[in-house]
């Protein structure tokens, strides 16, 4: 091997690693500016908040609904069972990345709902490769419906906010998803 050669690995070595350590600093940047982002997310959240009354479920405040949701609100709570006012859910699975094909990708996701005013904020992250994960955040926060993503945490490739259409749509979510804790369709106010 001659001298030449072997400065080209080295110099190829030397590339290569320096590349590594620019794409680790900026999956580290990203990350970092991911979780600012979702702490004041989170904090807007939060101050949207309003106390729930009545703290416990009462049957009589059924009378005013119509019969079939009286009897789903009966089959799915008990009298005085303490009103839910917050829920944190994590998740962990596959996300289709296609509506026309098999495109499942691993995600991991952490969402906290607040039942009144109704509110939440998914927080994923999505494996589209090794090393390339893209954070989402889909979300319901003071009456404004939200879905951006970020390919680790820092290129936009989605960003769909403060639309009524977003809005409705992650109201929809909400509501879909309050059967997992039902008190918070007790007082529902938007």
């Amino acid at each position: 091997m001659t001298a030449e050669v072997g400065t080209l690995r080295v110099a190829i070595i030397l590339l290569l690693f320096l590349v590594l350590i620019a794409w680790a600093g900026l999956v580290l940047c990203g990350r970092s500016r991911w979780r600012a982002g979702t702490l004041a997310l989170r904090e807007r959240l939060e101050s949207a908040r309003m106390p729930i009354q009545p703290r416990v479920f009462d049957r009589r405040e059924l009378q005013r609904l119509p019969e079939p949701v009286q009897r789903y609100f009966r089959t799915a709570l008990n009298e005085g069972q303490p009103m839910v006012s917050a829920v944190r859910v994590e998740h962990t699975g596959t996300f289709n990345m296609s509506d026309t094909s098999e495109q499942w990708k691993l995600f991991t996701s952490d969402q906290r709902v607040i039942a009144r005013l109704p509110g939440f904020d998914w927080d994923a992250r999505i494996a589209m490769a090794p090393f390339l994960p893209v954070y989402v955040h889909d979300a319901y926060v003071a009456g404004e419906g939200m879905l951006y993503a970020k390919v680790i945490g820092l290129f936009s490739v989605a960003d769909l906010r403060g639309t009524p259409e977003a809005a409705r749509g992650e109201l929809m979510r909400f509501l879909a998803e309050a059967a997992w804790y039902p008190t918070a369709l007790c007082r529902v106010k938007v």
